[in-house]
């Protein structure tokens, strides 16, 4: 009787511990699913689209820099040494302002010399008009004599020798009026050889006082007082800040696309100037053998660059089709570009993407989802990672 009481007992613990287990495993069960739940919001009346590739106009980038459309490297034209630079890089000048002078004191020299050799030329020169005057009345009073004697000669009064002594003094008077007159031309000539070297040495005092060719900035100083200044040699460069252009590298490619007047956006990556439409103005066809890219220049507006930015020049380069969502199918999260990519089993997954331009109220995803992929549009604020999805009727 014992044994079969330990027998009984033993199979009644064995079955309550059998029944604990199955209540335990239903709980574990029932709380597994409901966590499940918790972690699985669902969102309802959610806009879902299937994104296709759509047909629009295909843009091509090259990027370049901002430089001013006048720029003058300003030389000296005479050599010497310089005394003063008043100028500091940065500073604006006026048209004609001084920006340098050079020691002038051997070509105040030269000018000293030169103006002497004019004094000296004019004083020769007054000399043979005198000389020119007195040839004059002696041509003049020897044609008297000849023609006095040329009909005393007739009537026989004179001889033939005296006659031929009037003729004779006669031709010597007019010789010695030409060869004055001559005189006279060539101390003439002189007077004006001597003011043209004056006129050259006082070009050349000018010169030793650099000025500024038109109105604008220093942006660069490359001499000092003390520094010897070389004719040729920029001392400094100067530009007009008044106008600016973008100058871009664009790729041989689209070369027969690319012409004077066509539309373009310039994109500057810092600055006031932002993005803007511009067109090209200038465009050098010749292919640079290294990099095969050609140059194209486009005039800016006033006020929206400096020279120096970098940034980049946009144009249409064809027709083709690219993959685009909405614009308000696009969230900002850490940092990144996302949209919610709804699966088949119509939960949203939040897929980081690759953005390009915008045109019209769409923007091009360049990789990121698949053609074809559902992206949910609306209500964005309300969908998280892994949400349920019920898509709008």
């Amino acid at each position: 009787m014992r044994e079969s009481a330990g027998v009984g007992g033993y199979g009644a613990r064995a079955a309550a511990v059998l029944a604990a287990a199955i209540l335990l495993g239903g709980c574990a069960e029932k709380a597994k699913h409901g966590a499940g739940s918790a972690a699985r919001p669902v969102v309802s009346g959610v806009e879902v689209i299937v994104v296709q590739p759509v047909p629009r106009e295909t843009a091509a980038e090259a990027v370049g820099t901002v430089r001013a459309k006048t720029v003058a490297a300003v030389a000296p034209q005479v050599m010497g040494r310089l005394t003063a630079v008043p100028v500091s890089e940065g500073m604006r000048v006026e048209s004609g302002a001084l920006l340098a002078t050079i020691d002038d004191a051997a070509v105040r020299a030269q000018l000293s010399s030169a103006e002497g050799a004019v004094a000296e030329a004019e004083a020769a020169r007054e000399e043979a008009e005198r000389a020119v005057a007195q040839a004059e009345a002696g041509k003049s009073l020897a044609e008297k004599t000849f023609s006095r004697h040329e009909k005393l000669y007739a009537d026989k009064v004179v001889t033939r020798q005296e006659y031929e002594e009037a003729e004779m003094r006669g031709t010597v008077a007019v010789k010695e009026h030409e060869r004055a007159v001559q005189k006279r031309a060539q101390g003439t000539a002189r007077v004006a050889q001597a003011k043209g070297a004056a006129d050259a040495v006082r070009a050349q005092l000018a010169w030793a006082k650099v000025t500024a060719p038109f109105a604008g900035v220093v942006v660069e100083k490359r001499a000092d007082a003390g520094s010897m200044a070389v004719p040729g040699v920029p001392i400094l460069l100067l530009e007009d800040p008044r106008q600016y252009r973008f100058e871009a590298a664009v790729s041989e490619t689209y070369l027969p696309l690319l012409k004077v007047g066509s539309t373009v956006r310039v994109l500057l990556d810092a600055g006031p100037g932002g993005e803007f439409p511009a067109s090209v103005t200038e465009v050098i066809p010749t292919v640079d053998p290294a990099s095969r890219t050609f140059m194209v220049k486009v005039d800016l507006p006033a006020g929206k660059a400096r020279s120096g930015q970098s940034g980049r020049v946009r144009f249409a380069a064809g027709k083709g089709t690219v993959l685009a969502v909405p614009r308000r199918a696009v969230t900002r999260a850490g940092g990144t570009d996302g949209v919610f990519f709804v699966g088949d089993d119509n939960v949203a997954h939040l897929s980081p993407v690759t953005l390009g331009p915008e045109f019209g109220d769409r923007v091009e995803v360049l990789s990121g989802i698949p053609p074809g992929a559902r992206v949910a549009v609306s209500p964005l604020e309300k969908l998280v990672d892994g949400a349920v999805v019920e898509p709008r009727r």
